[in-house]
């Protein structure tokens, strides 16, 4: 699946599809990506199509547009050239055309209905040799907006602005990178660039097909269940439907064009405690399709529960201060390999001046014990469901032309592999077709779909009564079992739904306000236990991807209460609360 950007940044949750355990808001920029096209952009909910009102959202191939790209491709690569400075050795092109409709809706008021329609492109000139270049220093490509009629002559003028300016960029770079390196000392650097050979493909165009004027009742009828529940202070439901055709040309030859399409909904709640705590959540739904997202009272079942759990998450005690023994159900699981795990398994190298400030990957502990023995890791992006539920990361090309491999990451607890780009590092040569770029950027080596299984995995009554025992063996009081939380790009983040589990007869407590303490990869090997039922974290922050993941329970993490100053409660109630 693709995401098509929409150039805009929305709340999203983790939960996706039925009724899967949501995690917690996370402010996505919508940016023309790959996998999951629409899918996690915006949200979207579901219902039969009527033939009142019904449209369709696509994009014919443009030839047109793929024409102009071969021909300034082919020009610059003959022609570009300032004076006595280097030529380009290599020139790539991407471009996105994409459309979409989003419907907005509050309390069960309509906000907004707009339609999409862009084309945009991107350049990357680099001068030099695959040895060296003016890449890895900072910075990117150039960045056009394209016509989005088929006028040849338009696209291609801009196409050429564009290359101009990014090859007079692309040879200063160069120039200083090269004064730097005479400066220093650097050890075993790695080549700037691999060689490939060239993919020519065409998928079929991209299009869907909905019916607007269902979607906008049913987008309202969604967002006015939330005015059951007066405690809600902001709420909102958005929903999106697209199409999207990328291409991707280079002078090694490739020309390779790909079609995606994608719905989604997002709904999103929240308030605030009686101490003027903000607590947030929301409920995703993604799809290529209309036919995989539930039903609509499926939907509204949803939002009743979403809404009910955070209320009752208001009212819940605060946890001050805990140290020891810390479950996390399936979804949140994933969360925390998104922290500790998916980033460092991805070989990129080093930028140019980094040095000990840059932050390092697992490169250096290959051949080491990275998780506890029972654990195997792989990246596998072929399957695009896994038991009725869509992988966001599922991709058939990365955004380098490859086909992505299956990567044993993993294996017994012992890193073996990474994912890797084309872009190489000091140990790792070449791509295995995990180079995947967030919205116009480079590509960068990035995680599809990470599956990660415990061979000595427990059912549900096993994990919890390993977590008891570990709490009992700690002289404590209550072990920690976290439901829900909200991801972080930094550390584990905040728990949205946790709960205190007594060690003398088992009962759960709901508790709040408490936040992980700074955790480190290596903290991974300290996972007592694992479960066997494995469930999806979708995630498209920048790069969407997907990791199926199994309960997992940690021998000893700590959470503190946040030094927070919290905003008063509103002067007056809701009107709704005032009905």
């Amino acid at each position: 699946m693709a995401i098509i950007g929409i150039d805009e940044t929305v709340p999203l949750g983790h939960r996706t599809l039925h009724r899967v355990p949501f995690e917690d808001r996370i402010l996505i920029k919508l940016t023309l990506a790959s996998p999951l096209i629409i899918a996690l952009l915006l949200s979207c909910p579901t219902a039969a199509q009527a033939d009142e009102g019904f449209e369709g959202v696509s994009i014919p191939g443009s030839d047109v547009l793929m024409k102009a790209l071969v021909d300034e491709l082919d020009r610059s690569m003959s022609d570009l050239a300032l004076d006595d400075l280097p030529k380009p050795y290599l020139i790539q092109f991407t471009a996105e055309d994409r459309v979409g409709i989003t419907i907005r809706a509050e309390r069960g008021g309509l906000v907004d209905v707009s339609n999409q329609r862009s084309r945009v492109a991107a350049s990357r000139v680099r001068v030099g040799s695959y040895e060296l270049d003016n890449t890895n220093v900072g910075g990117g490509g150039g960045r056009a907006t394209l016509p989005i009629d088929d006028d040849y002559a338009a696209i291609r003028h801009a196409i050429w602005l564009m290359t101009d300016r990014d090859y007079k960029t692309a040879v200063e770079v160069l120039a200083r990178k090269k004064a730097y390196l005479r400066d220093k000392q650097i050890e075993d650097r790695p080549d700037d660039f691999t060689k490939a050979n060239a993919v020519v493909a065409t998928e079929p165009a991209a299009k869907i097909d909905f019916n607007q004027n269902r979607w906008v009742e049913n987008v309202k009828s969604l967002s006015a269940r939330i005015r059951k529940y007066p405690e809600i202070q902001k709420s909102g439901v958005t929903f999106f439907a697209g199409a999207v055709n990328e291409y991707l040309v280079n002078s090694e030859g490739t020309q390779l064009r790909t079609g995606d399409t994608g719905v989604a909904i997002q709904i999103s709640v929240g308030l605030q405690s009686k101490e003027g705590m903000r607590i947030s959540d929301s409920v995703q739904y993604i799809g290529e399709r209309f036919d995989q997202l539930p039903e609509l009272e499926e939907m509204l079942a949803d939002i009743d529960e979403l809404c009910q759990n955070l209320v009752a998450i208001s009212k819940a005690p605060m946890l001050d201060v805990y140290v020891g023994p810390v479950l996390f159900d399936s979804i949140p699981a994933g969360s925390v390999f998104a922290s500790l795990l998916a980033r460092d398994i991805c070989a990129r190298p080093t930028p140019l001046g980094g040095g000990r400030h840059a932050k390092q990957n697992m490169e250096k502990k290959l051949g080491l014990r990275v998780l506890p023995r029972s654990f195997n890791v792989y990246d596998d992006s072929s399957a695009r469901m896994l038991e009725g539920e869509v992988l966001a990361g599922a991709r058939t090309y990365d955004d380098e032309g490859f086909v992505p491999e299956k990567v044993s990451v993993v294996e017994n607890g012992i890193l073996k592999n990474m994912l890797s780009s084309r872009s190489p590092t000091r140990k790792i040569k070449k791509s295995n077709g995990h180079g995947f770029r967030a919205g116009l950027g480079d590509p960068l080596a990035h995680i599809s779909c990470l599956y990660i299984e415990s061979e000595d995995g427990l059912d549900e009554e096993a994990l919890r009564a390993e977590l008891l025992q570990a709490a009992r063996e700690e002289g404590l009081e209550f072990g920690l079992r976290v439901a829900s939380m909200r991801g972080s790009s930094a550390g584990l983040g905040r728990p949205i739904a946790m709960y205190k589990v007594y060690v003398d007869d088992g009962r759960e407590e709901l508790v709040r306000g408490a936040e992980f303490a700074p955790v480190q990869s290596r903290s991974l090997k300290r996972i007592l236990a694992a479960g066997k039922e494995r469930k999806i974290h979708n995630s498209v922050s920048g790069i969407s991807s997907s990791i199926i993941s199994p309960a997992i329970l940690f021998e000893e993490l700590e959470l503190n209460k946040p030094d927070t100053e919290y905003d008063k409660l509103p002067k007056l109630k809701s009107p709704s609360q005032r009905m």
